[in-house]
């Protein structure tokens, strides 16, 4: 298992492929196997760095949990791996992780592109994921927290094919409230809305357009932030983008950047 003891943490990560740096960054409580499907994807052309940031999967920490620090891991991986920088992806709050590279160490970042992205948090996600954080810490239990996250995730359209097949519908894995609870603080104090014109890097906005966790108008609010942000906007998608309907888009942005 490859990890890089940075920044006071034992930082883990997942390496493949050859060919210019890209770096995934996941959100929520998810790990590198959000990334599989993306690394197959993009393997054949880049390496594919693929981390845990803190709070999530394997990497091992103690002390604050924040955006800016998450930022920095990055950052001091690339370093650890000897790349000067490295095109930068970033799905929901890995996005903002992104944007927090891109603002703060600009010269990191070749190209940056933002899935599910927002400026800062909507109001009604916080107020829903908050709901089922107390719920954890009353009963124990993450299965309430873990049905209101693939509610928020998935469209309508994917519960009524579930339903009509009578098919399970896999259960988001959140297992440690104390790490949830350490990254949800981190997403409730972040916020780009003054900062996010100071992206400079080629930028490329993602979104699905039946995303209800976060609105498909605040990813093109923030998109009208950055100078020269293209755009892709996905039809009958929620807040969980599948790799194919984007990523060989994302090999093109970067190709001609």
């Amino acid at each position: 298992m490859p990890t890089a003891d940075i920044n006071g943490i034992r930082y883990y990560y997942e390496i493949s492929g050859e060919g210019d740096p890209i770096v995934l960054i996941t959100g929520f409580g998810g790990d590198t196997r959000f990334w599989r499907r993306a690394t197959e994807i993009l393997s054949d052309r880049f390496t594919v760095i693929s981390v845990d940031n803190r709070g999530s999967g394997k990497t091992e920490y103690d002390g604050d949990v924040t955006i800016d620090l998450m930022a920095d891991d990055v950052v001091a991986l690339l370093e650890h791996l000897n790349f000067g920088s490295a095109h930068i992806l970033g799905w929901s709050m890995g996005s903002h992780v992104a944007q927090n590279i891109a603002i703060r160490h600009p010269k990191r970042v070749r190209t940056l592109t933002l899935v599910s992205t927002y400026r800062r948090r909507p109001s009604r996600t916080a107020y829903i994921l908050g709901t089922g954080v107390d719920e954890m810490e009353k009963t124990g239990s993450c299965e309430t927290f873990s049905r209101l996250v693939n509610g928020l995730g998935y469209t309508e359209d994917y519960f009524r094919m579930k339903e009509e097949r009578n098919s399970p519908i896999k259960m988001a894995e959140y297992t440690d409230l104390k790490k949830i609870k350490d990254q949800f603080a981190a997403i409730n104090s972040h916020d780009t809305t003054d900062t996010a014109s100071e992206i400079k890097a080629p930028t490329f906005c993602v979104h699905g357009m039946d995303d209800i966790m976060v609105d498909v108008r605040e990813g093109d609010a923030l998109a009208d932030m950055i100078a020269g942000c293209e755009r892709l906007r996905i039809p009958a998608v929620g807040h969980l983008v599948p790799s194919d309907d984007y990523i060989p888009q994302v090999i093109d942005f970067i190709e001609r950047h």
